[in-house]
């Protein structure tokens, strides 16, 4: 039986040529709080894969430099959020 979601927040982003909402609610379901991680965690290797890119095309030394310090700063954000998944996923399946 699914718990009826109070509405926190909504979220609307831009995607391309169209807005897409997101509602948030606070949530207690370690399975539903393991979705929210791997959606977050997904997100994340996508930004970087963006960041990468845009790194490998700019010459500008400082830039990069800057560049690779925000790499390495998302590393270590996606190594937390991947972290707190498994603990979220330990508390589902034991």
């Amino acid at each position: 039986m699914m718990k009826e979601r109070i509405l926190m927040c909504k979220v609307v982003t831009s995607e391309g040529d169209f807005e897409h909402e997101h509602h948030h609610s606070h949530v207690d379901d370690p399975l539903e709080i393991a979705e929210l991680l791997r959606e977050t965690l997904a997100d994340e290797l996508d930004s970087m894969s963006g960041l990468a890119g845009t790194w490998h095309m700019i010459e500008d030394e400082v830039i990069k430099n800057k560049l690779m310090e925000t790499l390495r700063s998302k590393q270590k954000t996606i190594s937390l959020l991947y972290e707190a998944l498994q603990e979220s996923e330990k508390k589902v399946w034991g």
